[in-house]
């Protein structure tokens, strides 16, 4: 794998991380009713501190992959997701490098991404790529309904029908981020569709929830095993 190409698969493996998302500020919203029920479903949801997702996400035509798993975010962000590389031109560079299914395991200060041997063979034995959160970010699903409020366009689209159940889609676009939203009638989130420009091309995120208190769990990788994001962009192999 030459120089060129380790980044940019590098820096797609961190734009595939579609489920987390920064904190913004707030600013008065024109419609009381769709801020109300997202205010309601901000709070259900922080309330409820973890839940089951099925998410699916792309980056331009580069990467497609889907994560399952139970995430937990009361208390810092804790749990285990399978991901499976789905399609694009870096798939087959993605399965030999991290493989597919691999695992991602979130913690409170960074998520880690379990890679292969020949990945390994590269990085001075080493298996877990660490990805440290942006400071102050929001890890929670609350921070996309956070992103609505905080657009002052938001607006409520009407009720649709999400994997049989009844919601309200809401949308909206702030900080260069178009989010969709679907709140059921006990004010929970049930999907979230995530989109934004990206140096490696349109991403597209998309979470389903279900299953809200579900038990998460992660374990952390070992130090010794575990080589940081800024260092694999930095490294450069030879091909």
């Amino acid at each position: 794998m030459n120089g060129r190409t380790w980044v940019r698969y590098a820096t797609v493996c961190l734009a595939m991380a579609g489920l987390v998302s920064c904190g913004t500020h707030e600013v008065p919203k024109r419609d009381e009713s769709v801020t109300g029920a997202l205010k309601a479903a901000r709070s259900e949801v922080a309330a409820a501190g973890s839940a089951r997702i099925e998410a699916t996400s792309s980056t331009g035509t580069s990467l497609s992959s889907r994560s399952v798993g139970v995430l937990r975010w009361s208390g810092g962000l804790r749990g285990t997701l399978r991901v499976t590389t789905t399609g694009g031109s870096m798939a087959s560079t993605t399965r030999l490098m991290g493989g597919s299914p691999s695992q991602s395991r979130f913690l409170p200060d960074a998520y880690y991404t379990r890679m292969t041997d020949k990945f390994a063979a590269l990085s001075d034995g080493k298996h877990w790529i660490r990805y440290p959160y942006a400071s102050g970010a929001d890890l929670s699903p609350a921070a996309s309904l956070k992103l609505l409020l905080s657009s002052g366009n938001a607006r409520e689209v009407g009720p649709e029908t999400v994997r049989g159940v009844r919601a309200t889609h809401y949308t909206g676009s702030a900080h260069g981020q178009r989010v969709d939203v679907w709140i059921d009638r006990g004010h929970r989130l049930v999907k979230r569709v995530q989109r934004a420009d990206t140096a490696s091309g349109a991403f597209c995120g998309t979470v389903h929830y279900a299953d809200y208190g579900a038990r998460a769990s992660a374990e952390r990788p070992p130090s010794r095993d575990t080589v940081d994001f800024k260092d694999v962009v930095n490294r450069k192999p030879a091909a």
